[in-house]
């Protein structure tokens, strides 16, 4: 583990603590029970200083991980993964929400968009455990865009 991505790390369980919240199935990877930590990671190998941050399982078939080096998650039993560094941002489709009579709190799906325009939807609880996923991504994204700019600040 490096200083910097424990310092990673920290950052988004603060922001995923701030903006939501723990969910049923969707927490902070280190408030999951033991038994789904260990399903999450046999499903990713770890690399050497990568550190898991936020997890979430509703089956074998179906769940989510994002640790401070990439966003992987399976739906329907297919795996996807993207690099940390190539989000670029994360959205959600408001107006198709709101065209169907649902609440921003029933929400359960979000748009991580790559640096290339390559759009992916993701699943997740929704409420609390969804806002806060959605915050850290905003976070990652935000991150990725000032580092593409040039800028650190």
């Amino acid at each position: 583990m490096t200083a910097a991505a424990q310092s990673l790390k920290s950052t988004w369980e603060s922001i995923f603590r701030r903006k939501g919240g723990d969910g049923v199935y969707t927490r902070l990877f280190d408030s999951l029970e033991p038994g789904q930590r260990s399903t999450l990671l046999s499903a990713l190998e770890l690399r050497e200083a990568e550190l898991p941050v936020i997890g979430s399982i509703r089956g074998p078939n179906s769940w989510l991980l994002l640790t401070t080096e990439r966003l992987t998650w399976a739906i329907a039993g297919r795996r996807h993964e993207l690099a940390a560094e190539i989000i670029h941002d994360t959205t959600a489709d408001l107006k198709g929400l709101q065209d169907s009579g649902k609440s921003k709190l029933e929400m359960r799906t979000l748009q991580v968009i790559t640096l290339a325009g390559e759009e992916y939807t993701i699943d997740l609880e929704p409420g609390q455990p969804l806002s806060g996923t959605w915050n850290v991504l905003k976070n990652l994204g935000a991150r990725n865009r000032r580092l593409a700019e040039g800028t650190t600040t």
